[in-house]
């Protein structure tokens, strides 16, 4: 008896799009800032705790900052701060 499985659907070659809504995050606009040593470090420990890239935490702080969007829970804050506390 053959089992009753999905067909396989064909992807195409590379890593899938990782932009918000499914978009080429490679086709967005170029941003360069520069940052003091203490803020990068927040940055790059807000983005390990929280699992996702910097440029999704500068989008969701800019939507917090202007009033649509979410901060970090207060779990994420102390697990920003004991990460911060380790790389001094």
């Amino acid at each position: 008896m053959r089992s009753k499985s999905k067909p396989k659907v064909k992807r195409g070659a590379g890593r899938p799009p990782t932009g918000i809504g499914g978009e080429r995050s490679s086709q967005y606009e170029r941003l360069s800032l520069r940052l003091p040593d203490d803020a990068l470090a927040v940055l790059d420990a807000i983005s390990r705790v929280v699992g996702r890239p910097q440029w999704q935490v500068v989008c969701e702080a800019l939507a917090a900052y202007w009033g649509d969007g979410k901060g970090l829970s207060e779990y994420d804050r102390v697990s920003v701060r004991r990460l911060l506390r380790r790389e001094t």
